[in-house]
């Protein structure tokens, strides 16, 4: 009987977050069409000036325009694969030391300060100083990539070890686990939403970090497009662009998302 009411409440709980995520899905269309349908009616009817904020529809068609003539592919594939290998380099790569920073609290105290002060940089007062270091290719644009999301991986990932209860710690040691089996079974595991917390905010960052660098120094990319249409006063261009960049950072965060579920899964089996 008591069973019967637990999958009853769980049924009714799952059905109430539905139409919650329905509702709010739904929220966020709806003021998605009424700002940009009245961004495009004021455009139309002279309210907007089209040369200070364009419109929708040239937005639009300035993006099918560049796809048909095949720039904006290339310029999204520039872009893309020096955030991808940007983002794999400092995200991961962060997130890992961060992880194995676990291992020794000494290290972790001594190095922490230093490595707050590093994340304290803005990127834009490194990147020309990378560039110059590296070249204006394609390997210093994914330094600068790196460098903007490694620090906030590395302190996210190891505030995850921080956070691992120490019951399970200590139930663990009553089994005389060693560290590196406690690491991988307990350490590693319990840091995962702070690690999918962070992997998230370090997508943005790294897309950051190489159009930054393409701001600086390049011939290609949606940065470059951005600085070249921007020079020409193209405002619609420059819209294109950054409609392109909040696409790439939804594509990343649907895949991540994904993956986190897969992760879930996994873990509730």
């Amino acid at each position: 009987m008591q069973k019967a009411k637990g999958k009853t409440a769980v049924r009714r709980k799952g059905k109430t977050g539905t139409r919650q995520s329905v509702g709010i899905t739904s929220l966020q269309v709806a003021i998605l069409v009424v700002f940009i349908g009245g961004w495009e009616l004021g455009a139309n009817h002279g309210i907007i000036n089209k040369f200070l904020f364009s419109s929708p529809s040239a937005v639009v068609q300035i993006l099918i325009n560049q796809f048909r003539r095949g720039t904006l592919m290339d310029n999204v594939q520039v872009t893309l694969n020096e955030t991808l290998v940007g983002y794999l380099i400092g995200a991961i790569g962060g997130s890992v030391l961060g992880l194995l920073l676990w291992f020794s609290k000494f290290i972790a105290d001594v190095s922490m300060p230093f490595i707050a002060a590093i994340g304290s940089i803005p990127v834009l007062a490194v990147a020309p100083m990378l560039i110059i270091w590296f070249g204006t290719g394609f390997i210093s644009k994914v330094v600068v990539a790196a460098f903007s999301c490694i620090v906030v991986a590395l302190i996210q990932s190891y505030e995850g070890t921080e956070k691992v209860d120490n019951d399970q710690i200590e139930l663990f040691r009553s089994f005389r686990a060693s560290r590196l089996q406690m690491f991988t079974k307990l350490i590693v595991p319990a840091s995962m939403p702070w690690l999918m917390v962070s992997l998230k905010l370090n997508v943005g960052f790294a897309l950051i970090g190489a159009i930054v660098g393409e701001f600086i120094s390049s011939n290609a990319g949606i940065g470059h497009m951005i600085v070249v249409a921007g020079a020409s006063f193209e405002i619609g261009e420059v819209l294109a662009g950054v409609v392109l960049v909040m696409l790439l950072v939804l594509a990343f965060n649907l895949v991540l998302g994904a993956i986190n579920g897969i992760l879930r899964k996994r873990h509730l089996a």
